[in-house]
């Protein structure tokens, strides 16, 4: 698209798109604990805006900031404890609580994802919830008595509720215009490579059966397929390109690749 063709809108938009390009490209580049870093601080910056906003409402009217985390009738007293504190104290207070713990939750949830290789699922989520909780029941010492127990019982909590968003969440993550036939032969070639982990990757990158004889290393690294799985994937393809590529039946199992012949 020229710039002639831009809508307003499209170029009050161009700018930080590219800037978010430039961004991503540089922490990309980066060692794992400055894209950490970055993204604690991403995290922590979004939370201290949304608790000055709750505090600023709160304050205002005590009962307008409420009604997100009001605890049901009839709730453990101890769970209704807890969430009543995340919306106690004014702007200052609830900036600093949600700045610890959204910060802390995405820096410990790259920190894990990075650890295990990028494989994301309901077991880093619930790290990085448990990590959470128990940081903003330390720092905002919503807890009485001992405050250990304190932030394990905050942060198990967390770990249970983050976990359960996410499996509820994971049933509505289907692709829009996919299915899962489109990835047949993907799916069973990272199985066979024991990189089943990483099928999500290729559903979100939109990385379907009909691209398989495409796919290079910039496309795996644009899905976030780490290096080492990345150059399995590729060694694979062309190995086995011949049984791989669409409109071939799926196999049930792979047979050896072709054997170059040699004449004495």
């Amino acid at each position: 698209m020229t710039q002639q063709q831009m809508t307003l809108p499209d170029k009050l938009l161009a700018g930080p798109k590219r800037f978010r390009r430039q961004a991503e490209t540089w922490i990309a580049q980066q060692p794992p604990y400055v894209e950490v870093a970055v993204a604690t601080m991403l995290g922590g910056g979004q939370g201290a805006f949304l608790g000055t906003i709750m505090g600023t409402m709160t304050k205002l009217d005590p009962n307008a900031g409420k009604f997100p985390f009001s605890p049901p009738a009839g709730a453990n007293p101890e769970v209704a404890q807890r969430m009543s504190a995340i919306q106690s104290g004014g702007p200052m207070a609830q900036a600093r609580n949600f700045a610890v713990m959204t910060g802390v939750n995405a820096g410990l949830s790259l920190a894990v994802k990075r650890y295990r290789g990028g494989v994301e699922d309901v077991r880093g989520v619930m790290i990085a919830g448990f990590g959470s909780g128990a940081a903003f029941s330390l720092v905002s010492g919503m807890t009485q008595g001992n405050p250990l127990m304190g932030a394990f019982s905050t942060g198990t909590l967390f770990a249970l509720l983050q976990g359960a968003f996410y499996q509820v969440g994971k049933k509505f993550q289907q692709p829009a215009g996919t299915t899962p036939k489109q990835y047949e032969r993907a799916q069973f070639m990272l199985d066979r490579l024991g990189l089943s982990n990483y099928q999500k990757n290729l559903k979100k990158a939109l990385l379907t059966d009909n691209t398989i004889m495409l796919w290079n290393d910039n496309a795996l690294q644009e899905a976030r397929i780490p290096p080492g799985p990345r150059l399995q994937i590729l060694h694979h393809l062309e190995q086995y390109k011949h049984i791989l590529k669409p409109g071939m039946p799926a196999p049930n199992q792979l047979p050896l690749p072709p054997q170059e012949v040699h004449n004495d």
